[in-house]
């Protein structure tokens, strides 16, 4: 696999492009950790040529596709101007960061993380955070490699499952 990614910007043209990639990318990170009928309760919900047209319509949502070239690897899903207690100034949610299986190890997460940190960074924010799942071993350990704290926790309903994340922040150096 190349070490050299390009990641673009989406718009409306990606809908299916970013249907696919989110719903297989999800299944591939937890399908064997949850039921199937959970599984596809959420990706069906998710991952719709509806939603993601929703999604890329709205002035407050980006997404990023990294890929080499042959193919896409990841995307990233960026919330702006999100207000969440316990954080005080302008703050971006990293929503959605996601690679194939077959790109894990590659540098691809890297990558989309830069360029998460880099929109924030360019939208003056203070805060970047997430959400991951508690369960996450191999998600906490990458985000804790870039700085981010956990601060809080919240619940997050997948199917008829309720799994509990942990709330993490990057400060960043915007005034």
């Amino acid at each position: 696999m190349s070490s050299t990614y390009s990641i673009i910007s989406c718009g409306l043209k990606h809908k299916a492009l970013l249907a696919e990639l989110g719903s297989s990318t999800f299944y591939e990170a937890f399908g064997k950790f949850h039921t199937q009928s959970d599984m596809d309760a959420y990706t069906s919900k998710t991952y719709n040529l509806k939603a993601m047209e929703a999604n890329l319509t709205a002035s407050d949502i980006s997404y990023f596709v990294s890929y080499d070239s042959k193919k896409d690897l990841g995307y990233i899903k960026l919330l702006h101007d999100v207000k969440i207690e316990g954080l005080i100034g302008k703050t971006m949610e990293l929503e959605k960061i996601y690679i194939r299986q077959e790109a894990y190890g590659t540098g691809v997460a890297n990558a989309l993380m830069e360029k998460a940190i880099e929109e924030s960074n360019t939208a003056k924010c203070q805060n970047l955070f997430l959400g991951v799942w508690n369960e996450n071993v191999r998600a906490l350990a990458f985000y804790k490699k870039w700085g981010f704290e956990i601060f809080s926790t919240r619940t997050f309903q997948l199917g008829d499952t309720l799994c509990n994340d942990y709330l993490l922040c990057l400060k960043l150096g915007a005034n």
